[in-house]
């Protein structure tokens, strides 16, 4: 499974998307292609949004990125 550091530096709509393709890989999968298909639409939403609402700023980089997870406590 993928830990944070696969998702730094991502945008949110780019982690939602590698999520997606890695839960669905025939390898590995454990969502169907009816949720895949909804978190691309969700990315491509979010997408839409940021672009939309970024369009007055000089710097749209940082609407979209992703915030740092949060570490598990061990057994958590």
């Amino acid at each position: 499974m993928p830990k944070a550091d696969y998702y730094e530096g991502l945008t949110l709509p780019e982690v939602l998307r590698a999520f997606a393709d890695h839960h669905s890989d025939p390898r590995t999968r454990h969502i169907t292609a009816d949720e895949t298909a909804l978190l691309y639409r969700a990315a491509d939403r979010l997408e839409q949004i940021t672009t939309a609402t970024a369009g007055g700023l000089t710097d749209e980089s940082n609407l979209a990125a992703v915030t740092a997870l949060p570490h598990r406590a061990v057994g958590g």
